[in-house]
C-alpha cells in the first residue's frame, strides 16, 4: 500500500483531538474501530504509567468527523488492494508522537473488547514501538 505520510498524520492528529485524548491524561493509547454494513463502533484504552482507563474516541465538537475520516481511508485502501479493513487499530505513544496503523480484514474477533477479556485486551493492545 501506498499510503501519504500526511494522511496518515492528520488521522493522528484526529485521534489527538477526541474528547477523552484531551481530557485525561495518558502515555500510550489504542483504540479499535469496527467496520460493518452500516455500522460502526470503537473502543479503547488509554494508558497512564500503570493506571488504564478504558475510552472511545470522538472529536466533541465534530463527533462524524474521525468515523467520516476513516471511512474515506477504508475506500482508499480499498482502491489499492481491493480489500476493505473491518477492523483498524490505531495506536499511540504520547512522549514521542509515534503511532501505528495496522488492519484487520478477515478475522472478525481480532482485537474484539468484551467485559470478559477486558484486562487481557488492555495489555495486548499497549502499544510496544520497539
Amino acid at each position: 500500500m501506498n499510503i501519504p505520510a500526511e494522511r496518515l498524520q492528520y488521522i493522528a492528529d484526529l485521534f489527538l483531538r477526541c474528547k477523552k485524548v484531551e481530557q485525561n491524561p495518558w502515555t500510550e493509547l489504542a483504540f479499535v474501530f469496527e467496520f460493518n454494513e452500516g455500522h460502526m463502533a470503537n473502543s479503547g484504552f488509554l494508558n497512564n504509567g500503570e493506571a488504564v482507563r478504558p475510552a472511545s474516541a470522538e472529536i466533541e465538537d465534530d463527533p462524524l468527523l474521525l468515523d467520516d475520516t476513516l471511512l474515506e481511508f477504508r475506500e482508499e485502501i480499498y482502491e489499492q488492494c481491493d480489500w476493505r479493513f473491518i477492523k483498524l487499530l490505531f495506536q499511540m505513544e504520547s512522549e514521542t508522537g509515534r503511532f501505528k496503523i495496522d488492519f484487520e480484514f478477515e478475522d472478525k474477533s481480532r482485537w474484539e473488547i468484551h467485559p470478559g477479556n477486558m484486562m487481557e485486551m488492555r495489555e495486548q493492545l499497549r502499544p510496544q514501538f520497539d
